[in-house]
Formats: structure tokens, C-alpha cells, sequence
């Protein structure tokens, strides 16, 4: 029996550990021109965001495209995140969520086998929960599929229209679930995320899920964040965290402006995952290719503008540094 197994199998669903804090990039999927997924881009990928400090990534999420993938590229795409997470010392979240509930808890128990070291998840998102009591019942499902792995809620009402309160969720949630450990909160209401974070336990986290509200949310104490722009400006983010925990608020409200500038300059020319694909390749040279159907890719006249946009702004000196890993 594997030694990780071993472990797993001792674990006490109440006390799966969860220390996984700071950003967490969540990480697009790579397509060839024929929206196959190019599999060979992921090494130099993983390369890119742990020499920039990254420790954590989510695969599955609406970065990553999943809800458009059958299962089976589903956990390619998750093996292809372990194989190279040992050697880059990478912390591998699952989002298993977007798909029939069979699905998701399949998704789920194959993580587990896999030693995912945590999931996130979305709600139903046909027969959509519509209280607190509905949507613990649903992640609850998820958590017991995968009962020795760190589970967490995925919060973006604005595309799943599920609206109940977060924090009576998270109280209700932590009394029921062993495993449940946080949620991602995308949304721009702070005053609710407070609200959330305060109702947190030990062990439990919030990750914001909105790069524009970085600095502001780290003065609330929230310091943990997923934002699909990590992958363009790592050293950015991390930047402004560290100026709010050094207490320099004029040097993070300047470092956030120019980070919000940049996603800006992004949903300009087009939908999110197209446009933050195209800048990808701008910032950092990494080809991540086209956004899967029905999403389009931008324009030539798209990328144009927003590599113009990007130069003036200053954050698209990556390129040089990381051209030779273009696959």
C-alpha cells in the first residue's frame, strides 16, 4: 500500500489539515489550435509561476475552462497539475464543480485517489440551491466523496445566481461538514466577506476572488486571494501585499491601481477568459491558445490594442524572461 494512502486512510475527516494561504493563481487550461488540450504546455507553465513565488494553484475553475471538458479530460488535466506539482513544490486545488452531480462525484473521488491536496466546488447549477440548508446539502456530497481531502466552496453568484448568505453557509457548513475548510468569495461585496471571515474557525480560509479589490481587502484582513490576472503579474500581487503588511497603504493603493488598470485593459477588448488568454501570452510568452467553445478568441486588432495598452502600463516586460519556455 503507497505511504500516502497509508496516511489518507488514518486521517480523521475532522482534522484534515488545510494551511494553504496567500495567492493562488487559478491556472488556464492550455488548448492546441484544434482546442485539444496541449498537455506539453503545462511543465513550463508550472515553471513560470513557482519561479515567481507562486505555491499554490487551482486547476478546474472558470480560468481553467473546465465546465467545457469531458470527465476524462478533466483528469488528464488534473494528472498533468500532479505530475509536475512535486518538483515545483506546487499545492494542487481541484475545482470538481460545473458538471451532472454523478459527475462532479466522480471528479471528486478521483482526486482523492489521486492525493489532490484540496477541492473547491461549485453549486448545482441547473437544479440551483436556494437556501443555506440546500447548498451545505450539496457540498456535502462533494466532501463525502472525498472525505480525506480539504474542501472548500466556490462562491461567484454573478454566473451561478445562487444568492443565500455566505456566512450563515460557512456557520452551517463547519457544523456539518468535518472536512469543509473556506470558501473562494467572488464577489465585490467586502462588508459581507467580513462578515464571512469573521464567522471562519481554525483552519478555515477566504479566498477573495477579485484581483481589483486586493489591497483593500488585505487591510480587512483578508490576505489570502485567487485571481485569474496572478498568472500575468505575480510579482505584482505579491507586491501589494507585501506593502499592506509593511503598512505602506499609499504604495499599495498605487500598486493596486496599476493592477487594476491591466485587468482593465483586458475586459476592454473582450469576454474574461479570452482576453486574460491573449494577455498571457503578451506578459509571460507561455501559449495557453484559445478559449474553448463556445468562447472565441480576440481579434488580431484585440491583441494589438491590448499589447499597446500593456506597454504603456509597464507590465508586459515578462516576455524576454520567460520566452524560451513557448511551447
Amino acid at each position: 500500500m503507497d505511504d500516502r494512502w497509508r496516511f489518507y486512510e488514518s486521517q480523521d475527516p475532522r482534522q484534515v489539515p488545510f494551511n494553504v494561504r496567500g495567492l493562488m493563481p487559478p491556472v488556464f487550461t492550455p488548448f492546441n489550435e484544434d482546442l485539444t488540450v496541449n498537455y506539453g504546455a503545462i511543465h513550463a507553465y508550472a515553471e513560470y509561476l513557482a519561479d515567481a513565488g507562486i505555491k499554490s494553484v487551482l486547476v478546474g475553475g472558470t480560468t481553467g475552462e473546465h465546465m467545457t471538458l469531458s470527465v476524462a479530460d478533466r483528469k488528464d488535466v488534473i494528472d498533468a497539475w500532479l505530475e509536475v506539482s512535486g518538483c515545483k513544490g506546487l499545492h494542487i486545488q481541484v475545482q470538481v464543480g460545473g458538471a451532472p452531480l454523478a459527475d462532479v462525484l466522480e471528479l471528486a473521488r478521483y482526486c482523492q485517489e489521486r492525493f489532490v491536496h484540496s477541492l473547491l466546488t461549485l453549486p448545482d447549477l441547473y437544479f440551483k440551491p436556494s437556501n443555506v440548508e440546500e447548498l451545505v446539502f450539496y457540498v456535502s456530497q462533494v466532501a463525502q466523496a472525498a472525505p480525506r481531502i480539504p474542501v472548500l466552496y466556490y462562491h461567484i453568484p454573478h454566473m451561478t445566481k445562487v444568492e443565500v448568505s455566505m456566512t450563515e453557509f460557512v456557520t452551517a457548513a463547519t457544523a456539518s461538514i468535518p472536512n469543509f475548510k473556506g470558501l473562494k468569495f467572488t464577489s465585490n461585496d467586502l462588508s459581507e466577506a467580513a462578515q464571512v471571515q469573521r464567522a471562519l474557525k481554525d483552519g478555515q480560509v477566504l479566498f477573495l476572488g477579485g484581483e481589483s479589490l486586493l489591497a483593500p481587502a488585505a487591510l480587512l484582513g483578508i490576505k489570502s486571494s485567487i485571481g485569474t490576472s496572478f498568472n500575468l503579474f505575480p510579482k505584482l500581487a505579491q507586491e501589494i501585499l507585501k506593502a499592506v503588511e509593511k503598512n505602506e497603504v499609499e504604495k499599495a493603493r498605487i500598486l493596486q491601481e496599476k493592477l487594476s488598470l491591466a485587468v482593465e485593459a483586458h475586459t476592454c477588448e473582450g469576454p474574461w477568459v479570452p482576453a486574460l488568454k491573449a494577455g498571457m501570452e503578451i506578459v509571460s510568452g507561455i501559449k495557453v491558445g484559445p478559449p474553448a467553445l463556445p468562447q472565441r478568441p480576440l481579434s488580431a486588432e484585440a491583441k494589438q490594442r491590448l499589447q499597446s495598452k500593456l506597454e504603456s502600463l509597464g507590465v508586459a516586460n515578462l516576455k524576454e524572461n520567460f520566452a524560451n519556455m513557448c511551447i
